[in-house]
C-alpha cells in the first residue's frame, strides 16, 4: 500500500513512495518496507511512531542511503545509525523506545487485544535523530498489528471466585487448552492467550493477584486454579484432557505447582525465567502452613548506581529458606510431564539458570531428568515477549504488601530486567516459535489445528 506524499513538495521534485506490505497483519509476522522514487544515493530517515493504549508515546528511527536506482529496501539495506543499525527488516518495531518527554520505565503492552496496535511510519529527507516534524515528512504509511485473528472468541471469566479471560479458536474443536500464568505485575494480560487461540489452542489467562475481585498477595491456594480448570471443562470446544501450562517469571513456580501437585493432568509445561521457589505472590498452601510474604527480603534488595532494584538475590536457592526446608520449594520430583525451560542470561531480576540447575538436580535424583528441555538466550533480559516487541530493560512496578505490608498504600519502584536490544529481539523471535512448536508437539491433534495460523 503506497503512503501519502507531502503536498509541499514541488512538481519537479521526485515523489518518494513508502510501501509497507502488508499494512494489516498479526503482531508476530514480518512486514516489508521499501521507499522508491528517491534520488540516487539520497540520504533518508525512517521514523516510526505510536501512541500506546496507555497513551504513552513510542518511536524509533533509522538512517539509510538510497541505492543507484533511488530505492531503500529495509529487508536488504543496512541502517547506518539510529535506534538500530545493520540489516534489520523489523528494526523499526523492536527498537522502539519511549519518546524523550515520557517517564522512564514504560513497558509497551497491549491491554485491549480486540483493537490493533497502530504504527505510523514516516520518511524524511536527510538524516535526523530528534524533533521529528510530521509536516516535513515526504511520505507516510500506517500499519495495523493485531494480537487476535478474526473469528477467535474472547470470553471474560467471572464465575465463582475465578477471574480471567478465555479465548477460543473459531470452529467446533475440541481444542487443546493452555493455562497462561503471568508474573509479578498481576492482573489479566491477554495478548499471549489471544495469540495462542489464533494458532488453534483454547487458552485461559488467569489473574491471581492485583485484581479488584481477588484477595491481596499470598491469599490464594491451589483450589483457585483447579476451579478455573473446572470452568473450562464446561466448554465443549475445549479438550480438557489435553492441557498445557505456560508460566512466566513468578508464574513459573505456580505452573510447576499445578503440573506437579494439582488434580489437573498437565501434558506439558513451558517455563520462562522463573524457578521452583514457591511464589511470594500467592504462597500456595502446603501442609498446615503457608509461606509468609517476603517483605523483609525486599528491604535488602541491592540497587544499581541509579537506584534501580536488582532483586535476583531473593530468589537464590540457598539457605535463606532453611526455616521451611524443602517446603519452600515446589515438589518438582512429582512432575510427570515434559517441561521446556526458557532461560535468559542477562536477567538481574531473577536467577533462572540457578533454579533450572536445582530443578534438574531434583528430577535427576528420581530419574526424571529426561523431562527437561532447555533453550538459553545469553544476552536476553527477563521479559521475553512475542516477536518484535521493544525491549523493556527497566520498568516501574507498584508493590503492595511487600515494601510496605502494613498499609494499603502503593509504592512505585524501578526494577531492572536486563537484556541487549538486538540479542533480546532475536531471542523473542526464536522463543516464540519454539513455544508454539512445543505446544503443537505435545498437545495438538490434526483436526484441531486445520484452521489455525497467524495470518489475518
Amino acid at each position: 500500500m503506497s503512503g501519502h506524499v507531502n503536498e509541499n513538495m514541488t512538481a519537479t521534485a521526485p515523489l518518494p513512495v513508502l510501501t509497507v506490505t502488508p499494512t494489516r497483519d498479526m503482531i508476530e509476522n514480518k512486514v516489508k518496507i521499501t521507499v522508491t522514487g528517491l534520488l540516487p544515493r539520497q540520504p533518508i530517515t525512517l521514523h516510526a511512531f505510536l501512541t500506546s493504549q496507555k497513551k504513552d508515546k513510542w518511536e524509533s528511527w533509522a538512517h539509510y542511503v538510497a541505492n543507484d536506482q533511488g530505492v531503500v529496501d529495509v529487508s536488504v539495506d543496512s541502517a547506518l545509525s539510529g535506534t538500530y543499525t545493520g540489516v534489520e527488516p523489523m528494526g523499526l518495531f523492536w527498537s522502539m523506545q519511549s519518546t524523550p518527554d515520557e517517564m522512564k520505565g514504560n513497558r509497551l503492552r497491549q491491554y485491549n487485544v480486540m483493537k490493533p496496535r497502530i504504527i505510523d511510519i514516516y520518511v524524511y529527507i536527510g538524516h535526523i535523530s530528534k524533533e521529528f516534524d510530521k509536516d516535513k515528512a515526504v511520505a507516510m504509511a500506517t500499519v495495523e498489528r493485531w494480537y487476535i485473528r478474526p473469528g477467535v472468541k474472547r470470553i471474560p471469566i467471572t464465575e465463582r471466585k475465578v477471574r480471567g479471560t478465555l479465548f477460543l479458536p473459531s470452529g467446533p474443536g475440541p481444542f487443546p487448552l493452555i493455562i497462561d500464568l503471568w508474573g509479578g505485575g498481576g492482573g489479566i494480560i491477554e495478548y499471549k492467550s489471544s495469540l495462542f487461540a489464533s494458532h488453534g489452542f483454547a487458552s485461559i489467562v488467569l489473574a491471581y493477584f492485583n485484581h479488584p475481585d481477588l484477595p491481596t498477595m499470598g491469599r490464594l491456594d491451589m483450589e483457585y486454579f483447579e476451579e478455573a480448570y473446572d470452568i473450562c471443562c464446561s466448554y465443549p470446544e475445549i479438550d480438557t484432557d489435553n492441557v498445557g501450562v505456560l508460566g512466566t517469571s513468578n508464574g513459573v513456580s505456580i505452573a510447576l505447582e499445578i503440573a506437579a501437585e494439582s488434580k489437573i493432568k498437565i501434558k506439558c509445561a513451558i517455563l520462562t525465567n522463573g524457578g521452583l521457589l514457591r511464589s511470594y505472590l500467592t504462597m500456595l498452601r502446603f501442609g498446615q502452613g503457608i509461606l509468609p510474604p517476603s517483605s523483609t527480603m525486599y528491604k535488602t534488595i541491592p540497587k544499581d548506581e541509579d537506584g534501580n532494584l536488582c532483586p535476583s538475590h531473593i530468589y537464590h536457592v540457598d539457605d535463606s529458606y532453611n526455616d521451611y526446608g524443602e517446603d519452600a520449594f515446589v515438589r518438582v520430583k512429582d512432575l510427570n510431564c515434559p517441561c521446556l525451560f526458557l532461560v535468559s542470561g542477562d536477567d538481574p531480576s531473577y536467577e533462572p539458570e540457578e533454579h533450572l540447575q536445582a530443578i534438574y538436580q531434583r528430577l535427576s535424583n528420581v530419574g526424571k531428568q529426561d523431562l527437561v528441555e532447555v533453550l538459553r538466550y545469553p544476552k536476553a533480559g527477563h521479559l521475553l515477549e512475542p516477536p518484535y516487541a521493544p525491549l523493556c530493560a527497566l520498568s516501574y512496578v507498584n508493590f503492595a504488601d511487600i515494601l510496605n505490608p502494613k498499609t494499603d498504600s502503593r509504592q512505585t519502584v524501578y526494577v531492572k530486567y536486563g537484556g541487549q536490544p538486538k540479542a533480546h529481539a532475536e531471542a523473542q523471535e526464536h522463543s516464540w516459535k519454539a513455544i508454539l512448536l512445543y505446544f503443537h508437539k505435545h498437545l495438538s491433534k490434526a483436526d484441531s489445528i486445520q484452521k489455525s495460523g497467524s495470518k489475518l
